[in-house]
């Protein structure tokens, strides 16, 4: 799911309790989970959320930064061993979802380093998602560099949101893979031949590095590639929508190659199922 949907589901107040912001940064996960707070916690009616000049915006801030404002509904859990966030951390952490929001109409719990959570922790954690308190909203963030960094029972009982590649995309590369996946989905608009599809998830195959099959970044590549596409000239107008949702489900490409599914087949399910069927117009006119 794209971060931008997830902000409308929270001004709406429809959020899944438990969310993993994962990829990026450590910076841009800490910067994410702040907007999504923000947008949790406004005082402003949904549409104007976040404000970011409200009593409550103004007081989110990430914790040991240079500020001296806090927010009492907010709470954030830092790795405190060298390699491990310790379960007497995060029991400490969590005894504030036992009691009411202070301020706001609900609470935020951010575990920064969600990979280093032990065993123990994790757990801990996974009771307070499986039986959550319900006189208030409660969200608990895990920040992590990938969802498949943490235990399967958490990922099972959150919605996972990528962030994107800690690493600089290479614009020049995108926008070829782009235009020659363009070209392909408008032969196959043109003549419904499969083959094109074939050929557009083997465009999709050969650029990126798909080896390693816990990686997000060939799949966050991949989808880049085809929300490029819908600049090219040739793509057809009647692909566009479709082409939003292949995107958005090359981001879940992983779960797949976790399966054992190899990459290849992998993309050309993928192509296949979104693309695949009637109704194509022809090449769009040149903007």
């Amino acid at each position: 799911m794209r971060f931008e949907s997830v902000l409308d589901l929270a001004r709406r107040g429809e959020l899944y309790p438990g969310l993993i912001l994962h990829g990026g940064s450590d910076e841009t996960r800490r910067q994410r989970a702040l907007e999504l707070t923000r947008t949790l916690l406004c005082a402003e009616p949904p549409a104007g959320r976040p404000c970011g000049v409200c009593n409550h915006c103004r007081r989110l801030v990430w914790p040991g930064s240079d500020s001296d404002l806090f927010h009492p509904d907010f709470h954030v859990v830092e790795r405190d061993l060298k390699t491990s966030t310790s379960v007497d951390a995060v029991k400490r952490f969590l005894q504030a979802a036992q009691i009411s929001p202070f301020e706001a109409r609900g609470q935020v719990f951010v575990v920064a380093s969600a990979e280093s959570l032990s065993g123990e922790a994790a757990n801990a954690l996974l009771k307070v998602l499986e039986e959550p308190h319900t006189s208030a909203p409660r969200h608990f963030l895990l920040l992590a560099p990938s969802q498949f960094d943490l235990l399967p029972t958490l990922r099972s009982r959150s919605l996972a949101v990528f962030l994107g590649s800690s690493e600089a995309v290479d614009e020049a590369a995108v926008a070829d893979v782009a235009a020659d996946f363009a070209r392909c989905v408008a032969a196959y608009g043109d003549s419904g031949a499969g083959v094109y599809l074939l050929t557009a998830a083997g465009v999709l195959a050969a650029a990126a590095d798909f080896k390693d099959p816990r990686s997000g970044r060939p799949w966050a590549d991949a989808a880049r590639a085809v929300l490029a596409s819908l600049e090219e000239p040739a793509t057809p107008t009647a692909a566009r929508r479709r082409l939003l949702a292949l995107a958005e489900a090359l981001l879940q490409g992983v779960d797949f190659r976790l399966r054992g599914i190899p990459a290849e087949r992998v993309l050309e399910g993928l192509v296949s199922r979104h693309l695949a069927g009637r109704g194509w117009e022809g090449p769009s006119p040149p903007a």
